[in-house]
């Protein structure tokens, strides 16, 4: 009877191994226009496993004293690249559509082919993906689509392109890119204000979008948010954002002083980290707490029946990695249905 027994046991353990979900692979933006590695950086995407990078190779802006759409901050690429799968992004600014004339999206199209390439040859890189990122709008929406389809045209190659909470729920004013695939910004969703919310996540903002994903005809990966930043609030109007700022700066600075709110008041009139801070300014810190990325997955869970891929975080900079468990981004990966 003992032998039958443990013969069971080890059936039943054998059965679970096979029944339990492989790791969803981690994904990460990088979004510097140096390539650069550092310790932590590496550290957070080995114990991720984290094998895939969408790299921000550059942005494209129309500039009126050119008359054209002009390539800004190109990345420089360094040697580790080339232990990861990199997927280029390109940052266009809405008013590159709303200026460019439909003629000349073909030679925008062959510009931007010719720049990817041109990074990819600096350090040997191969690449099969390009991602766009354009926050379109109703107005944009056809030379914007207009210039991916040309793009498709010139490389034949996969496309994605980011979409906005709003563009889910208005997809039939806004229209549906003609990519391969979507990523879903669920970040950046609320007002820059000097109220209570947090602009990065607001669950209940996050409610009046949830129910229109299951039902957006792309299929989605998705995109969360682990970078924080700091509003400067002066008469109650926000008069700055502070990006890649380190709070704790201002508590060991005593010409700040924290409130009970957690907001850091200046105390006098002073420079910090090249903002300058007249006396009274508030300093409101947002960011998303892990427990926030989790609750995410959990809505997302709920509202889009199986229909995301993979998790991308935005973005690998250990000024904001800090803040997490090393291991958070494998759990809120996993945590995906």
């Amino acid at each position: 009877m003992k032998k039958y027994r443990w013969s069971g046991l080890f059936l039943c353990w054998l059965l679970a191994a096979c029944l339990q979900r492989p790791q969803r692979p981690v994904a990460f933006y990088y979004w510097k226009t140096q390539f650069s590695l550092n310790g932590y950086e590496r550290e957070i995407l080995q114990e991720n496993k984290a094998q895939t990078l969408y790299v921000r190779y550059f942005d494209v802006d129309f500039k009126p004293e050119e008359d054209q759409p002009v390539p800004v901050s190109p990345v420089q690429l360094d040697t580790t690249i080339h232990h990861f799968r990199v997927i280029p992004v390109i940052f266009i600014k809405n008013r590159t559509f709303e200026r460019l004339q439909a003629a000349d999206i073909p030679d925008l199209a062959q510009k931007v082919a010719t720049l990817i390439a041109g990074i990819n040859k600096s350090q040997h890189v191969l690449t099969h993906e390009v991602q766009f990122d354009c926050d379109w709008t109703e107005t944009t929406r056809a030379n914007y689509f207009q210039f991916i389809q040309q793009y498709r045209n010139l490389t034949h190659q996969p496309l994605s392109a980011t979409i906005r909470l709003h563009q889910v729920k208005y997809k039939e004013r806004t229209g549906i890119p003609p990519v391969d695939r979507g990523v879903l910004m669920y970040y950046n969703m609320g007002a820059i204000n000097g109220d209570n919310n947090n602009s990065i996540y607001e669950r209940s903002i996050a409610n009046r979008y949830n129910a229109c994903i299951k039902s957006y005809p792309l299929f989605l990966d998705v995109a969360l948010p682990v970078f924080s930043w700091a509003l400067q609030i002066r008469n109650g109007k926000v008069v700055a954002l502070l990006n890649k700022i380190t709070l704790t700066q201002f508590g060991y600075d005593s010409n700040f002083v924290i409130t009970g709110s957690g907001r850091y008041l200046a105390k006098n009139a002073c420079f910090k980290n090249g903002y300058y801070f007249q006396q009274d300014d508030e300093i409101k810190p947002e960011r998303v707490s892990a427990d926030d990325l989790l609750e995410i997955t959990n809505q997302i869970n709920q509202y889009t029946n199986r229909r995301i891929g993979k998790i991308i975080f935005y973005d690998l900079d250990s000024t904001n990695l800090v803040h997490y468990e090393k291991d958070i981004f494998k759990k809120v990966s996993n945590n995906l249905n």
